[in-house]
């Protein structure tokens, strides 16, 4: 008897793994902030809390001031004493919350708008343009002279030091990449590794704004603490704007499709 050849064909073979490429096409939101916004109330409230609460430390004077003066004291002197490589790893941290993050929106926005992605690209000119002004008004409010050394490190900024732009700009940016590429990643490794390098950065770039001596640490945990809640507030109004805006335009055009069928 002639065996049937079409009866022993393999198997289909599984799909191959999701090259990079597509993994980082359609960069799109998740939407678990609008699913779950009980998580940007957190947010907002615990960043909230925690400004606050440093605020007001640094309009009493309370021992805080002298944690702080403690600690980047501590820090300069080991800064004069490092290496130059170390010295200028750390000084590219301002560029790293700064100029790269300028990069980054930038990026985005042309990509956004070339996909028509409305709620990703609100939530970046939104949420990030709205960064910059919030630093503005608190910076100007609490007007905090920044330190100073007799031999600095590498430069004296004359802006106000209270709250740090650069953590407040680096919780923004380097969280909402998270948010955009941790449900793309094929397994639980790459997205804690994800996850991991984002807090590294954000970490890096708070740490690296001390050891220069631009900084405070109370700076930095303020800068923290007002992306943690700007962003909270604001990612999550925006996602559920953009979802019953979405849910009326579905609700219309079966409408509209009922009535012509009519």
């Amino acid at each position: 008897m002639v065996r049937n050849l079409t009866d022993t064909t393999t198997a289909p073979l599984s799909q191959p793994e999701k090259s990079s490429r597509h993994l980082l096409s359609n960069l799109r939101t998740p939407g678990w902030f609008g699913q779950h916004p009980v998580v940007g109330l957190v947010m907002f409230l615990l960043g909230s809390i925690l400004f606050a609460a440093l605020a007001i430390s640094l309009q009493t004077q309370t021992g805080m001031i002298q944690t702080d003066t403690q600690i980047i004291n501590n820090l300069h002197v080991i800064a004069l004493q490092s290496s130059p490589f170390v010295v200028q790893v750390m000084i590219f941290g301002y560029y790293t919350g700064e100029e790269v993050i300028v990069g980054i929106a930038v990026v985005l926005v042309i990509y956004f708008l070339h996909k028509r992605y409305w709620t990703e690209l609100f939530m970046v000119v939104i949420t990030w343009g709205g960064e910059s002004g919030m630093w503005i008004v608190t910076s100007s409010y609490f007007g905090r002279v920044r330190p100073i050394f007799d031999t600095p490190v590498w430069h004296q900024m004359t802006a106000p030091s209270f709250p740090s732009g650069h953590s407040f700009a680096a919780v923004l940016c380097y969280s909402f990449l998270a948010y955009l590429l941790v449900p793309k990643m094929p397994s639980r490794f790459w997205k804690f590794a994800v996850i991991a390098l984002t807090l590294l950065i954000i970490l890096y770039v708070g740490f690296s704004r001390i050891f220069v001596g631009d900084h405070y640490p109370s700076d930095i945990l303020a800068g923290y603490a007002l992306g943690i809640a700007w962003g909270g507030l604001a990612y999550t109004a925006i996602e559920i704007i953009s979802r019953r805006l979405k849910q009326r335009h579905q609700v219309s055009g079966r409408a509209s499709y009922v009535t012509q069928a009519r």
